[in-house]
């Protein structure tokens, strides 16, 4: 009996007591390749992980200050309000406002609301400047809506973001 060179368990093996051992010993002294880095195929500059392209040579990122409402509403045709949306969502992620509704404190699921609404702005006007954290409030789907029905209260709304500058939609 021989005693295995990583555990030290005794083995009837010459060196090891099994596959794993074996494996974990030889890959480290003698490992199969080296991770070789990556470069942009564009301008050359080093990316990380698999990717081909680096950040300023995608054509998937997007600034978002320079994307006016006219020309996304020209390129998506009805996607154009679900990409405003989108961006809506993220931006208030990346804020950490409270995910809850501003009215009842609901927290399982909440929906981003534009409190002055899309069709309000200008086709001039940026999608960051419409998804501006002062433009946007938590709500449950049932404030929402009422919201969205002028049924809620917009003034209670427009107190809970207190910010000058944003009108909240008209009430009937």
């Amino acid at each position: 009996m021989v005693l295995c060179y990583r555990c030290g368990k005794s083995t009837r093996n010459q060196k090891y007591c099994s596959r794993t051992c074996a494996n974990t010993v030889n890959g480290n002294l003698y490992p199969s390749r080296t991770r070789m880095p990556r470069f942009c195929k564009k301008c050359k500059v080093e990316v990380p992980g698999r990717r081909t392209v680096c950040d300023s040579c995608s054509r998937k990122v997007v600034d978002w200050h320079t994307v006016t409402l006219g020309s996304l509403r020209d390129r998506a045709l009805q996607q154009y309000a679900a990409q405003i949306r989108n961006q809506a969502r993220l931006a208030y992620q990346r804020s950490g406002r409270p995910t809850e509704c501003a009215v009842c404190g609901y927290s399982r699921h909440v929906e981003i609301c534009h409190i002055r609404a899309i069709s309000q702005f200008e086709p001039t006007a940026s999608v960051a400047e419409v998804n501006k954290l002062e433009n946007l409030v938590a709500l449950c789907p049932n404030h929402h809506w009422e919201f969205d029905n002028d049924l809620l209260a917009s003034e209670y709304i427009a107190s809970y973001v207190a910010t000058p500058g944003i009108e909240p939609r008209s009430s009937v």
